[in-house]
């Protein structure tokens, strides 16, 4: 069981209107996976019966893809007395007339919250302009939303950062890397669900098991074969696990993100329902 868990993020779609260098799902206009308004509904009834999860959030790649689904979760996930927030890029944002038009139909569905990301990334795809636009918008409307920037101080080096950004990056010391830099493996608030069903707790690094209820009500984080080696030692455990079994672990990374990443790349076959899908490595 996960106590702590409030938060499901639904990945409503893997593929997205940029290719940003600092993606960390391998986001990209060419990938076609993502949810259905069928699938939605299903994964909300299983969200509900928990009863212990009280927010959901559509994002991806860009949500924005798949806006009708997006609408559609909203909607749905309003009349099950779940709170519903959304992350776009803007890339939408043709005119003020679009977003004020598209704001109101988003309100109207439910959505409580909108998270805009920007950054000098997504800027070489969508002009800051249509963010300052969607942000003007939301403020009239009477939306929460808030522009949401990654420094390179923040980046995390997994999916197409460790293959695009790591290279060119100081290192550190593997033995440094100890702890998970980011994520809660023991007691999340929050996981992400995409849609082939899987719940990660982190994006790659899933709970496994056969639908939500039995996978969140089955997690014991020291029975899971990889969250329990990242609890005891962090990603330099993982490191030297995957190690023993062939992968060649360098002396340096760019951070505990970059040095997991590698080693769930080459763990992957030994364990094929826990790291995956294909599109969180880049295949």
């Amino acid at each position: 069981m996960i106590p702590s868990l409030r938060a499901i993020h639904f990945l409503i779609s893997y593929g997205c209107s940029s290719e940003c260098d600092h993606c960390f799902v391998w986001a990209t206009p060419r990938r076609l996976a993502g949810m259905t308004a069928e699938q939605v509904d299903e994964f909300l009834e299983q969200i509900a019966s928990l009863g212990m999860v009280t927010e959901v959030c559509g994002e991806g790649g860009e949500s924005f893809t798949r806006y009708q689904v997006l609408l559609h979760f909203l909607r749905r996930a309003t009349a099950l007395g779940l709170s519903a927030s959304a992350l776009t890029n803007a890339s939408w944002v043709t005119s003020r007339q679009q977003a004020e038009e598209r704001i109101a139909e988003l309100m109207a569905a439910g959505l409580t919250n909108l998270g805009i990301s920007t950054d000098r990334w997504h800027q070489r795809y969508v002009p800051v302009e249509r963010v300052d636009t969607l942000l003007e918008v939301c403020e009239a409307a009477g939306l929460a939303a808030a522009r949401m920037e990654t420094t390179p101080e923040s980046v995390m080096f997994r999916g197409r950062a460790a293959e695009r950004l790591a290279p060119q990056m100081p290192t550190r010391p593997a033995e440094e890397l100890t702890v998970c830099p980011h994520e809660q493996l023991g007691s999340p608030s929050r996981i992400h669900l995409d849609c082939y069903g899987w719940l990660h707790l982190c994006q790659g690094l899933t709970l496994g098991g056969e639908s939500i209820q039995e996978a969140v009500a089955n997690h014991d984080p020291q029975r899971h074969p990889l969250v329990a080696i990242l609890l005891d030692g962090g990603p330099c455990a993982l490191g030297k696990y995957a190690a023993e079994l062939g992968f060649q672990m360098h002396h340096g990374y760019v951070d505990g993100c970059h040095l997991c990443y590698r080693a769930r790349e080459f763990l992957r076959p030994k364990f094929p329902d826990l790291l995956g899908p294909d599109e969180m490595y880049g295949s």
